[in-house]
């Protein structure tokens, strides 16, 4: 199992990987993620060497690669994407936290452009949309629950309660539903510099 971690909101993610990897997950995460649980003692793998495909374009491009979103999408149980995913290499990722911050306008839209999260809103879309497989984790007061669920569930994101992995998938949709709001509110009423 892997666990892939990418947060904006650090707040509890140590304690969430320490879970994690007690739970047997290989933990896989963004750069200043990684870095925040090497310093903790943790094994965390950069995303970038799991796909292996460096960050790039200034952090830019990270997560797109089949990797990762193959890792998220692919039916667990379904002999094509099981097939797949073993002559491609794609590693079974179970867990997914992701979250970042609502953008603001104080830098115009050139600098709201700049700060707009991709790859966030992207995978965390992918973990929700296979939820049945997959616990997309958005919020860090999740955590604890998250955690006594796989415990219960031996593990397994898929036999975590049915209703609960629903939750966090609606929970996940709610977020990038109102991230995007966030982005056209910016491009609708700010100017750009003349």
């Amino acid at each position: 199992m892997y666990a892939v971690l990418s947060v904006t909101d650090k707040s509890g993610i140590v304690d969430f990987g320490t879970g994690l990897r007690e739970l047997g997950a290989a933990l896989v995460a963004t750069s200043g993620t990684a870095r925040l649980l090497r310093d903790a003692g943790m094994e965390a793998t950069v995303i970038g060497d799991l796909s292996g495909v460096p960050e790039m374009m200034g952090g830019r491009v990270r997560a797109f690669h089949p990797s990762v979103f193959g890792g998220l999408l692919y039916r667990r149980g379904d002999a094509s994407d099981e097939a797949e995913a073993r002559r491609h290499g794609i590693p079974r990722i179970d867990v997914l936290a992701c979250n970042f911050k609502d953008l603001v306008a104080d830098d115009g839209v050139a600098g709201a452009l700049e700060s707009i999260d991709i790859g966030g809103p992207a995978m965390l879309r992918a973990a929700a949309k296979n939820f049945v497989s997959v616990l997309p984790v958005v919020d860090p007061a999740d955590y604890g629950e998250v955690l006594r669920a796989l415990r219960s569930a031996g593990g397994e994101a898929g036999a975590v309660d049915p209703e609960f992995r629903r939750s966090l998938a609606a929970k996940a949709f709610g977020r990038t539903c109102a991230y995007d709001r966030s982005i056209q509110r910016i491009l609708d009423r700010v100017e750009e510099p003349g």
